[in-house]
């Protein structure tokens, strides 16, 4: 795919609460994928989850784990990731993904082939070449009206998928998010960011995905989310600045 493997100028942030079991699995495979990538956890977990994340450094020397005192939400926690990678002079793209196995590391190639198309590269469940594995249908019906009818409706941006975690942004589009007020947490700013992103003459492309449900632990996601979802695009779409 033209992808260089020994990519230095890319950092990973994975956002993380309680993820343990996972994010050994996460970062083998991306290591696969990219050897020389920097990787950024931003940690919420509880402290004793935080203890055996730590150690994790003696098996990753490379890995950076940034620790927060509580849990902030999935949107701040890639923000800090964000800061903390742009202070490396380097990195011309950051990429977020979740820590729950469900993206991939597979599709990191997509991403890199596909980095020179657009400001942020947006990876999709739901473009015809896009697999979703091991999903509730109760998951997949409800995420699929979400996206596909009302964020699609309300928002209008050329997307197909606004609440998947699995982005890259170059270091231009990285440094805007950082410069403007997002009001909008967790997953709400999936869609915020999207849509600040456009509104503000950022491109935006998409590559299909595999998405598969969790290996161990139970989302944090919740109904309540979902339908705040709904009423946060509303709030998105209004807002003056």
């Amino acid at each position: 795919m033209g992808m260089k493997t020994n990519t230095t100028n890319l950092a990973i942030i994975i956002p993380s609460y309680n993820d343990l079991d996972n994010i050994p699995l996460v970062v083998t495979g991306i290591y696969a994928v990219v050897p020389h990538v920097h990787i950024i956890i931003v940690d919420d977990s509880t402290q004793v989850e935080k203890t055996k994340l730590a150690g994790l450094k003696t098996a990753f020397p490379k890995l950076v784990i940034i620790e927060r005192a509580k849990k902030s939400g999935r949107g701040s926690a890639v923000l800090d990731g964000f800061r903390k990678a742009l202070e490396n002079k380097q990195i011309a793209f950051v990429l977020e993904m979740d820590a729950d196995t469900s993206h991939d590391p597979k599709d990191l190639e997509k991403f890199l082939a596909s980095a020179q198309k657009a400001d942020m590269i947006l990876g999709s469940r739901y473009l015809p070449d896009s697999r979703i594995i091991n999903w509730p249908l109760q998951r997949v019906i409800m995420s699929r009206i979400i996206n596909k009818f009302f964020l699609r409706f309300l928002l209008q941006l050329p997307i197909t998928d606004y609440t998947n975690g699995y982005r890259m942004y170059n270091r231009r589009a990285a440094e805007y998010l950082l410069t403007i007020t997002l009001h909008e947490t967790g997953f709400l700013l999936l869609s915020e960011t999207a849509y600040r992103l456009k509104h503000a003459g950022f491109t935006i492309a998409e590559v299909p995905i595999t998405f598969t449900d969790r290996k161990y632990g139970k989302s944090s996601v919740t109904f309540f989310d979902l339908i705040e979802n709904l009423t946060g695009a509303f709030r998105i779409r209004l807002r003056k600045e």
